[in-house]
């Protein structure tokens, strides 16, 4: 029995490097990418990201889960928002 891995193209992984790359700069410094949703977070607890302060994102549709205890990030959700729709729009997602 073989396990499937999905690869990613080029271009989705260019464009998740530059999602990466804003969601950095906006204190979510951690990211871990599972079944096809990738999930940013500001700490770790116990070598894995924090069920707190964290943003997922699917991968193949219009998709977002968020959970703050920092007030201090709602804040930031304006430009969080639209780091992700600039994502969904460079891969063509529209639903």
């Amino acid at each position: 029995m073989s396990a499937e891995v999905k690869v990613l193209s080029t271009s989705t992984r260019t464009n998740l490097e530059a999602l990466k790359h804003h969601m950095k700069k906006l204190g979510f410094k951690y990211y871990e990418e599972k079944d096809g949703w990738i999930d940013f977070g500001t700490s770790l607890y116990e070598g894995r990201l924090s069920n707190t302060n964290e943003v997922s994102v699917h991968f193949n549709n219009r998709n977002m889960f968020s959970m703050f205890d920092d007030l201090n990030l709602y804040d930031k959700l304006p430009e969080v928002k639209q780091a992700i729709l600039d994502f969904y729009e460079a891969e063509g997602i529209t639903e």
